[in-house]
C-alpha cells in the first residue's frame, strides 16, 4: 500500500509531465486497439463456426492447369448416370451444397425487395452454424416452401411485425417464414439476406454452385485430397478432379476462382499495411513514454539515490517505478478506450475500419498491455538509473550535465517514423488520384445504370414470360430512343463486369499457336457507341464467328509483327476458326493495380430477353431529368424497387481499398505528428529548465530572443534532418517493395519527401517555439536567483 501511494505521489509531483506522457501513450493506444481489432476481424473470418478448422469447401480444378482452379459443387448438376459424389468417403462425417443468386425480387405485402439468396438444404445450417435467433436449427428447411431470414432482412420487410408464419413470394411460390439468424460472432465471407429450400432452385448456368464437407475429428487434409485426386480418372471426359480448401481461408483466397460476387473478397495487402501501421504507431509511444520517463527520473536522481543510500534493494525500487508506470498505463488504457468508443462513427464511416470482435478479445488486449509495458518502461528506466553511481546522481541533481543520449536517440527514431508514415499517407494519395485520373479506354461520364427486369431464379421460363419480357425490353430501348433526354440505350454490363463471370472465359489461340485464356463475351452494336470505344476495321462484325480484339489481345496473337487474321476456340468444332475483323481500343476491364486482360468481342443484335441492367448515355446537363424519366418508366414496367447507379460511381468503388489505405494512413500520420509534438514538448520543456540561468547569463551579455531561439532550435533541426536521412531511403524501398505487383504505378516523387520534412520541422517549431520564446523573456536577475 506504502509503494502505491508513493507512487500516486510521485505522479501528483509531477503533473504536467505524467498528463503529456498519459495522453500520448492513451492516443498511441487507441490507434493500435483500434487497427488490431480490425486486423484480428478480417484474419479471423469464417471462424464463428464451431467446427471451422474442419470445413473445406470443393474446389475443381481443369486438366493440365489451363484454367484458374474454381469453387464448385461435387453434386450431379449434369444428372449424369451412376455418377458417385467424391465426398461420400468415410472420411468425411457430412456434406452439403449450395445455391447462391445475387439480386433477386422477392415480394412482401406486394412489394419487391432486392435480396441475395443461397439454396439450401436441411444440413447446411447444421454444419455452418450461423447463429439463429428464431426456430428450430434441426427442422429448418426441411419443407420446400419455407424459407429463413436474416434479421436485418426481416426488419426491412416486415418492420417491427414478428417474422415467423409470415408469407413471402418466390418465384410465385408462397414461402413461410420459419426461421431467423443474427448476425455470426466473427466476419463471414458469405453474405445472404433470405434461404430457401434446394428444391426451389438449381439454375444454370452453374456460376455459383458450391459444396462444403466437414471433415471426420482428427483427419489428415493431405490425404484426403490425395484420395479424391486417385479418384481421378484423366482419360474419362466425364470425370472432375476436386480437391478441398479450407473455408476459414477462403476470405483472402484470390488464385481460385470464387464465381459471381458470392463471397467477400479480403485484402492480404490492406492486412499487412495496417498491421505497421499499428506496430510504427506503438513504436512511437512507447518511445515518447520511455523519453519522457527519462526526463522525470533525471529529475528524481536525488530521490532513489537517497532511497539507495538508506538501503533500499534494487527491487524495491523496480517494484515502485513499475506501479507508477502501471498507474500510468492504466489511465492512458481507460482513455484509450473512451477515445474508441468516440470515435466509433469515424472508424466506420470515415475509415471503414469495421471489426467484429468478441469482449473476450478486448480484455486480452487490454491486459497484455497493461502488463507488458509497464513491465518494458519500468525495467528500461530501471536499468539506465542502476548503472549511475549514487554520488554522481547525489552530486549533480540540481546542475546536471548529462548528455541526454537516450533521449535523443528515441526522439530521432520518432522523427524517423513520424516521417516515413507522412510520406506514405502522400504517397497513398497520388497513387489512388493516379488511377482515378487514368483514361480507362471509354466514356464513364453520364451513363446510367438501372435494373428494369431483375434475373429471376427460375430453372425454365414459359412462353408467356419470354413474350412479356421481350416486349417490355423492346419498349424500354424505343422509349429511351425517342427522347431527346438519352443519347444511346442498351441492355448488357460494363466493362470493369467482363471478368467477374467465369464463363466469360475462354481459351484460344492463333492456329498452330499456343492456348491463351481471353474474355469473349457478346455485346450490342450499341455497346461500343454507349462506352464510346474507338474501333479499327471495315465494319463491324455481322456473323456469329468474326470478332473484335482489344489492344491487349492484339498485342498477344500478334506475332512478328503480323496482325492476326483468324482464332481457334478450344469450344468451337474442330474445323471452325474466329474470324478477327477490327480491334478495339484497349480499355480497361480490371483495377489499375493489375495487367489488363485480353478481350474478344463479338456484336451481336441485342435479344429481346436480357436480364442485364438496361444502361443508358444522359445528354449533357440533363442527369436530373434522366432520373426522374427512368423512374416514372420504370413505375410503368420495372420489378421491385427502382434503383440506379452510375458508371463513373461504379468505377471509384473499384478503388476503395485504395482509398481507405489512402485516409488511414493520413488520419495515423497526423496522430503520430500529434503524439511526437506531445512528446517534443515534454522534452524541450526539461531542457528549457535546465537551461534557464544559461540563458540568463546570455542575455545579460548582450544575446537578443532571435539568438537565444536559433541556439536552442538547432539541436532538435539536427534530429530532424538525421531522422529525415536514414527514414527517406527506408521508407523509399518500403513504397517500391508496395508497388512491385501493380501494372500502373504512380512514381515516388521527391516532394513527397520534402513535403513530410516540411510539415514536420514546421509542427515541431511551433512545438518549440512558444516556451523558448518564453524562456528568453524571463527576467535574468529572477533566473538567477532562483538557480
Amino acid at each position: 500500500m506504502k509503494i502505491i501511494l508513493l507512487a500516486l505521489r510521485s505522479l501528483t509531483r509531477f503533473r504536467l509531465y505524467s498528463a503529456i506522457n498519459i495522453m500520448g501513450l492513451a492516443l498511441s493506444l487507441a490507434c493500435v486497439i483500434i487497427i488490431s481489432r480490425y486486423v484480428y476481424s478480417e484474419l479471423t473470418t469464417d471462424h464463428f463456426a464451431s467446427n471451422h478448422e474442419r470445413l473445406y469447401l470443393s474446389v475443381r480444378h481443369w486438366n493440365n492447369n489451363e484454367k484458374a482452379p474454381l469453387f464448385f459443387t461435387t453434386q450431379n448438376v449434369m444428372m449424369r448416370k451412376d455418377y458417385k459424389n467424391p465426398l461420400d468417403i468415410p472420411e468425411i462425417e457430412k456434406h452439403t451444397s449450395f445455391v447462391s443468386l445475387k439480386n433477386v425480387t422477392v415480394e412482401a405485402g406486394n412489394k419487391g425487395f432486392s435480396a441475395d439468396v443461397l439454396a439450401v438444404d436441411s444440413v447446411f445450417l447444421q454444419i455452418l452454424n450461423f447463429p439463429v435467433l428464431k426456430g428450430d436449427v434441426a427442422k429448418l428447411l426441411k419443407e420446400p416452401k419455407s424459407a429463413v431470414l436474416t434479421d436485418s432482412f426481416a426488419k426491412k420487410l416486415f418492420k417491427d411485425q414478428d417474422p415467423i408464419g409470415k408469407i413471402i413470394n418466390y418465384n410465385g411460390q408462397l414461402l413461410t417464414v420459419q426461421g431467423i439468424t443474427g448476425k455470426a460472432g466473427t466476419k463471414s465471407s458469405l453474405s445472404f439476406d433470405l434461404m430457401i429450400s434446394r428444391e426451389l432452385q438449381w439454375r444454370w448456368p452453374p456460376v455459383n454452385y458450391y459444396s462444403i464437407a466437414l471433415t471426420v475429428p482428427h483427419a489428415d487434409i493431405d490425404d484426403i485430397n490425395k484420395k479424391l485426386k486417385s479418384m481421378y480418372d484423366p482419360q474419362n471426359t466425364r470425370s472432375f478432379l476436386f480437391q478441398l480448401f479450407p473455408l476459414d481461408k477462403l476470405y483472402m483466397e484470390t488464385y481460385i476462382q470464387k464465381g459471381e460476387k458470392t463471397f467477400l473478397q479480403g485484402n492480404a495487402s490492406s492486412v499487412h499495411i495496417l498491421s505497421v501501421t499499428a506496430l510504427l504507431l506503438l513504436l512511437i509511444g512507447v518511445f515518447n513514454f520511455v523519453h519522457l520517463n527519462s526526463v522525470v527520473i533525471l529529475k528524481r536522481r536525488k530521490e532513489f539515490s537517497m532511497k539507495k543510500v538508506f538501503g533500499a534493494r534494487p527491487f524495491q525500487l523496480f517494484i515502485q517505478l513499475f506501479i507508477e508506470n502501471l498507474f500510468m498505463t492504466a489511465l492512458a488504457l481507460f482513455l484509450a478506450w473512451v477515445i474508441i468508443e468516440m470515435t466509433y462513427g469515424i472508424q466506420s464511416h470515415i475509415l471503414e475500419i469495421k471489426a467484429i470482435v468478441s469482449e473476450r478479445y478486448n480484455i486480452g488486449i487490454s491486459i497484455l498491455l497493461l502488463l507488458f509495458l509497464p513491465v518494458i518502461t519500468a525495467l528500461h528506466t530501471f536499468v539506465r538509473f542502476s548503472r549511475k553511481p549514487v554520488t554522481s546522481s547525489l552530486q549533480n541533481i540540481d546542475r546536471s550535465k548529462d548528455k541526454p543520449e537516450i533521449k535523443t536517440i528515441f526522439l530521432t527514431l520518432q522523427y524517423g517514423l513520424t516521417l516515413s508514415l507522412i510520406v506514405c499517407s502522400l504517397f497513398f494519395i497520388k497513387q489512388l488520384n493516379y488511377m482515378l485520373d487514368t483514361d480507362p479506354g471509354y466514356r464513364t461520364k453520364d451513363i446510367i445504370k438501372v435494373w428494369f427486369q431483375r434475373p429471376t431464379s427460375s430453372m425454365s421460363y414459359t412462353v408467356e414470360e419470354i413474350k412479356h419480357q421481350e416486349d417490355a425490353n423492346k419498349y424500354i430501348l424505343e422509349t429511351l430512343q425517342s427522347s431527346p433526354v438519352f443519347e444511346t440505350s442498351c441492355f448488357g454490363i460494363s466493362p470493369y463486369e467482363f471478368p467477374l463471370n467465369p464463363i466469360n472465359k475462354k481459351k484460344v489461340r492463333i492456329p498452330g499457336g499456343q492456348w491463351e485464356e481471353v474474355i469473349h463475351i457478346t455485346v450490342s452494336p450499341d455497346f461500343l457507341k454507349l462506352y464510346d470505344i474507338p474501333i479499327s476495321g471495315k465494319d463491324l462484325p455481322v456473323a456469329e464467328n468474326e470478332v473484335l480484339l482489344n489492344e491487349t489481345a492484339k498485342r498477344l496473337f500478334s506475332k512478328n509483327g503480323k496482325l492476326p487474321e483468324q482464332l481457334e476456340d478450344e469450344r468451337s468444332a474442330k474445323g471452325t476458326s474466329l474470324l478477327v475483323k477490327g480491334f478495339t481500343g484497349d480499355f480497361q476491364t480490371v483495377h489499375l493495380s493489375q495487367n489488363n486482360e485480353p478481350v474478344i468481342l463479338s456484336i451481336h443484335n441485342e435479344s429481346p430477353f436480357s436480364q442485364n441492367k438496361l444502361m443508358a448515355a444522359i445528354s449533357p446537363g440533363r442527369r436530373q431529368e434522366a432520373i426522374r424519366f427512368l423512374k416514372k418508366l420504370h413505375g410503368e414496367v420495372g420489378q421491385g424497387d427502382f434503383e440506379y447507379t452510375f458508371v463513373a460511381d461504379e468505377i471509384e468503388e473499384l478503388y476503395n481499398k485504395d482509398k481507405q489505405a489512402a485516409i488511414i494512413y493520413t488520419v495515423f500520420a497526423l496522430i503520430a505528428i500529434l503524439i511526437s509534438s506531445l512528446g517534443l514538448f515534454g522534452l524541450s520543456l526539461f531542457d528549457v529548465q535546465q537551461r534557464y540561468r544559461e540563458i540568463a547569463i546570455r542575455k545579460v551579455n548582450g544575446a537578443t530572443t532571435s539568438i537565444i531561439m536559433q541556439m536552442l532550435l538547432r539541436k532538435y533541426y539536427k534530429l530532424l534532418a538525421i531522422a529525415f536521412i536514414v527514414a527517406t531511403p527506408i521508407t523509399w524501398l518500403a513504397i517500391h517493395k508496395y508497388l512491385e505487383s501493380f501494372a500502373h504505378k504512380a512514381s515516388i516523387s521527391w516532394w513527397l519527401f520534402a513535403a513530410a520534412l516540411l510539415l514536420t520541422g514546421t509542427i515541431s517549431l511551433l512545438t518549440l517555439v512558444w516556451q523558448i520564446r518564453k524562456a528568453a523573456r524571463t527576467n535574468p536577475a529572477e533566473a538567477i536567483k532562483s538557480e
